[in-house]
Protein backbone atom coordinates (compact mmCIF):
# COMPACT_ATOMS: atom_id res chain seq x y z
CA UNK A 1 0.00 0.00 0.00
CA UNK A 2 2.82 1.96 0.65
CA UNK A 3 4.50 1.86 -2.43
CA UNK A 4 0.95 2.20 -4.26
CA UNK A 5 0.07 5.65 -2.99
CA UNK A 6 4.14 7.04 -3.47
CA UNK A 7 3.22 5.93 -6.85
CA UNK A 8 -0.18 7.43 -7.17
CA UNK A 9 1.20 10.65 -5.49
CA UNK A 10 4.13 10.43 -7.96
CA UNK A 11 2.11 10.19 -10.67
CA UNK A 12 -0.15 13.17 -10.13
CA UNK A 13 2.90 15.24 -9.80
CA UNK A 14 4.46 14.38 -12.99
CA UNK A 15 1.17 14.56 -14.39
CA UNK A 16 -0.05 18.16 -13.61
CA UNK A 17 3.70 19.85 -14.87
CA UNK A 18 4.32 20.93 -18.04
CA UNK A 19 6.51 17.99 -19.96
CA UNK A 20 8.92 20.95 -21.89
CA UNK A 21 9.98 22.31 -18.51
CA UNK A 22 10.53 18.96 -16.75
CA UNK A 23 12.42 17.41 -20.02
CA UNK A 24 14.71 20.59 -19.97
CA UNK A 25 15.21 20.91 -15.99
CA UNK A 26 16.28 16.95 -15.78
CA UNK A 27 18.12 16.36 -18.80
CA UNK A 28 16.52 14.72 -21.06
CA UNK A 29 14.08 16.35 -23.96
CA UNK A 30 10.29 16.03 -25.71
CA UNK A 31 9.05 13.89 -28.23
CA UNK A 32 5.79 13.72 -30.40
CA UNK A 33 4.72 17.34 -29.56
CA UNK A 34 5.10 16.89 -25.80
CA UNK A 35 3.51 13.40 -25.21
CA UNK A 36 6.57 11.68 -24.38
CA UNK A 37 9.87 12.32 -22.59
CA UNK A 38 13.03 10.80 -23.19
CA UNK A 39 15.27 10.56 -20.22
CA UNK A 40 18.64 8.13 -19.87
CA UNK A 41 18.20 5.87 -16.74
CA UNK A 42 21.29 4.32 -16.04
CA UNK A 43 23.00 4.70 -19.66
CA UNK A 44 19.49 3.56 -21.16
CA UNK A 45 16.69 5.27 -23.19
CA UNK A 46 13.96 5.68 -21.01
CA UNK A 47 10.38 6.97 -22.64
CA UNK A 48 8.28 8.72 -20.17
CA UNK A 49 4.37 9.47 -21.68
CA UNK A 50 2.47 12.26 -20.37
CA UNK A 51 0.38 12.62 -18.93
CA UNK A 52 -0.13 8.93 -18.40
CA UNK A 53 3.12 8.39 -17.08
CA UNK A 54 3.64 4.88 -18.35
CA UNK A 55 7.66 4.14 -18.40
CA UNK A 56 9.56 1.92 -20.79
CA UNK A 57 13.37 1.22 -20.95
CA UNK A 58 14.40 -0.14 -24.30
CA UNK A 59 15.51 -4.17 -24.15
CA UNK A 60 13.98 -3.85 -20.48
CA UNK A 61 11.85 -6.20 -19.22
CA UNK A 62 8.82 -3.84 -17.06
CA UNK A 63 10.47 -1.89 -13.78
CA UNK A 64 9.31 -2.63 -10.65
CA UNK A 65 7.23 0.04 -8.70
CA UNK A 66 10.08 1.39 -7.07
CA UNK A 67 11.99 2.46 -9.96
CA UNK A 68 8.97 3.73 -11.90
CA UNK A 69 8.06 5.91 -8.29
CA UNK A 70 12.05 7.21 -8.75
CA UNK A 71 11.55 8.02 -12.55
CA UNK A 72 8.22 9.92 -11.94
CA UNK A 73 9.88 11.78 -9.03
CA UNK A 74 13.17 12.54 -11.02
CA UNK A 75 11.39 14.52 -13.57
CA UNK A 76 8.68 16.16 -11.64
CA UNK A 77 11.13 17.41 -9.03
CA UNK A 78 13.79 18.30 -11.35
CA UNK A 79 16.08 21.54 -10.03
CA UNK A 80 17.79 21.79 -13.60
CA UNK A 81 21.11 22.38 -10.68
CA UNK A 82 24.16 21.00 -12.24
CA UNK A 83 26.36 18.60 -10.44
CA UNK A 84 28.36 20.03 -8.19
CA UNK A 85 31.20 17.30 -7.46
CA UNK A 86 31.20 17.35 -4.63
CA UNK A 87 30.25 13.85 -2.43
CA UNK A 88 28.21 13.04 0.40
CA UNK A 89 27.70 9.93 1.89
CA UNK A 90 24.14 8.67 2.92
CA UNK A 91 24.57 9.93 6.35
CA UNK A 92 25.17 13.33 5.34
CA UNK A 93 21.68 13.28 3.36
CA UNK A 94 18.90 15.36 4.65
CA UNK A 95 17.73 12.76 7.64
CA UNK A 96 19.83 10.08 6.39
CA UNK A 97 21.15 8.87 9.75
CA UNK A 98 17.62 7.80 10.62
CA UNK A 99 17.77 5.08 7.97
CA UNK A 100 21.92 5.13 7.30
CA UNK A 101 21.74 1.36 8.86
CA UNK A 102 18.74 -0.20 6.36
CA UNK A 103 20.35 1.44 3.70
CA UNK A 104 24.13 -0.02 4.48
CA UNK A 105 22.01 -3.66 4.88
CA UNK A 106 20.14 -3.34 1.13
CA UNK A 107 22.60 -1.56 -0.51
CA UNK A 108 26.26 -1.55 0.40
CA UNK A 109 26.83 -4.63 2.42
CA UNK A 110 25.77 -6.95 -0.88
CA UNK A 111 28.25 -4.77 -2.62
CA UNK A 112 30.97 -5.84 -0.76
CA UNK A 113 30.14 -9.11 -0.10
CA UNK A 114 29.85 -10.06 -3.59
CA UNK A 115 32.41 -8.07 -5.30
CA UNK A 116 34.70 -6.97 -3.20
CA UNK A 117 37.75 -9.71 -3.77
CA UNK A 118 36.86 -8.93 -7.54
CA UNK A 119 37.55 -5.61 -9.27
CA UNK A 120 37.56 -6.40 -12.21
CA UNK A 121 34.05 -7.79 -12.38
CA UNK A 122 32.69 -4.61 -10.83
CA UNK A 123 33.68 -2.18 -13.36
CA UNK A 124 32.67 -4.35 -16.00
CA UNK A 125 29.43 -4.60 -14.56
CA UNK A 126 29.34 -0.77 -14.00
CA UNK A 127 30.10 -0.40 -17.68
CA UNK A 128 26.71 -1.82 -18.40
CA UNK A 129 25.04 0.91 -16.63
CA UNK A 130 26.67 3.44 -18.11
CA UNK A 131 29.67 4.24 -15.78
CA UNK A 132 32.65 6.14 -15.54
CA UNK A 133 35.95 5.09 -13.37
CA UNK A 134 36.73 7.22 -10.97
CA UNK A 135 39.59 6.57 -8.69
CA UNK A 136 37.45 6.68 -5.45
CA UNK A 137 38.30 3.76 -3.25
CA UNK A 138 40.34 1.47 -4.75
CA UNK A 139 38.22 0.56 -7.44
CA UNK A 140 35.37 2.97 -8.42
CA UNK A 141 32.98 4.05 -10.71
CA UNK A 142 30.69 7.10 -11.17
CA UNK A 143 26.68 5.58 -12.71
CA UNK A 144 24.54 8.08 -14.30
CA UNK A 145 21.18 7.30 -12.43
CA UNK A 146 19.98 10.23 -14.77
CA UNK A 147 21.67 13.26 -16.20
CA UNK A 148 21.69 15.33 -13.68
CA UNK A 149 22.20 12.51 -10.72
CA UNK A 150 25.03 10.43 -10.87
CA UNK A 151 25.89 8.02 -8.09
CA UNK A 152 29.74 7.19 -7.07
CA UNK A 153 29.79 3.46 -6.34
CA UNK A 154 33.52 2.21 -4.67
CA UNK A 155 35.02 -0.77 -3.05
CA UNK A 156 37.66 -1.59 -0.68
CA UNK A 157 39.30 -4.86 -1.67
CA UNK A 158 39.91 -7.16 1.29
CA UNK A 159 42.76 -8.95 2.38
CA UNK A 160 43.75 -11.19 4.72
CA UNK A 161 43.11 -8.19 7.97
CA UNK A 162 40.90 -6.65 6.59
CA UNK A 163 37.39 -7.53 5.05
CA UNK A 164 36.16 -5.43 1.59
CA UNK A 165 34.02 -2.78 2.35
CA UNK A 166 31.93 -0.29 -0.17
CA UNK A 167 29.80 2.25 -0.03
CA UNK A 168 27.46 4.74 -2.16
CA UNK A 169 28.05 8.41 -2.96
CA UNK A 170 25.54 11.34 -3.62
CA UNK A 171 26.35 14.81 -5.63
CA UNK A 172 25.51 17.17 -3.16
CA UNK A 173 22.81 18.49 -5.47
CA UNK A 174 20.85 14.91 -5.43
CA UNK A 175 18.77 16.45 -2.94
CA UNK A 176 17.22 19.52 -4.73
CA UNK A 177 16.19 16.32 -7.47
CA UNK A 178 15.09 13.59 -5.20
CA UNK A 179 14.01 13.80 -1.38
CA UNK A 180 15.98 11.00 0.71
CA UNK A 181 13.48 8.68 0.63
CA UNK A 182 13.67 8.31 -2.42
CA UNK A 183 17.22 8.71 -2.76
CA UNK A 184 17.23 5.80 -0.03
CA UNK A 185 15.38 3.31 -3.24
CA UNK A 186 17.60 4.64 -5.77
CA UNK A 187 20.94 3.55 -3.97
CA UNK A 188 18.91 0.32 -3.41
CA UNK A 189 17.66 -0.08 -7.09
CA UNK A 190 21.35 0.68 -8.75
CA UNK A 191 23.14 -1.74 -6.66
CA UNK A 192 20.76 -4.51 -7.29
CA UNK A 193 20.86 -3.48 -11.22
CA UNK A 194 24.83 -3.60 -10.65
CA UNK A 195 24.89 -6.89 -8.73
CA UNK A 196 22.57 -8.67 -11.28
CA UNK A 197 24.99 -6.91 -14.12
CA UNK A 198 27.79 -9.04 -12.67
CA UNK A 199 25.77 -11.93 -12.46
CA UNK A 200 25.41 -12.15 -8.71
Amino acid sequence: MQYKQAYFDALRDFAAKDPAVMADLAGGRCIEDGRAIIIDYLGQHCTVTHPEGEVTVRDWPPLPHEELIIILQYLAGASGLPCREQWLSFLELPGGPHHFAPFQQEAIFPLAKALGDDSEKFLQAAETLGATKTDLGHVGAIIPAFPRLPLAFMIWLGDDEFPAKANILFDASSPTYLPTASLYMLGIAVSKRLLAAAGC
